[in-house]
């Protein structure tokens, strides 16, 4: 335990200083950095066509960059995944939704589903205006 004391801390300072070992809150923004371009390349993938780039109006006329405004102020995830993972007839996602899902064919499904979804949403969070 005296060796950890006496070496521990330095090590783990040198470590960082070579970028071998991220600090906690360094690497909390690489996962919402590295989510959030995910999320940008699932937005493209199954979005654009009806939203728009960038979530700007496009056929569906829903501007998804005003989305947290217009919900107060907050991202609202539980309304967010039934409007997305609605499976009735008339939704406008339906298609969209089992787009999503038959590409998880080769892993947990409905899961995976709402893992594309969860990262589009953090896409969709990080393109807020104000």
């Amino acid at each position: 335990m005296d060796g950890w004391k006496r070496f521990g801390g330095p090590i783990a300072l040198a470590l960082v200083a070579c970028g071998m070992l991220v600090p906690p809150a360094r690497a909390e923004d690489d996962i919402d950095r590295v989510l959030e371009e995910g999320g940008k390349v699932r937005y493209q993938q199954y979005c654009t066509a009806c939203h728009g780039p960038n979530g700007e109006p496009g056929s569906a006329k829903t501007d998804l960059r005003t989305y947290v405004k217009r919900h107060g102020g907050k991202f609202p995830a539980a309304d967010w995944l039934a409007v997305i993972a609605d499976t009735r007839p008339a939704s406008p996602h339906t298609a969209v939704w089992e787009r999503i899902r038959a590409d998880q064919i080769n892993t947990s499904g409905d899961v995976a589903a709402r893992g594309v979804v969860g990262q589009i949403a953090r896409y969709v969070r990080s393109i807020q205006t104000p």
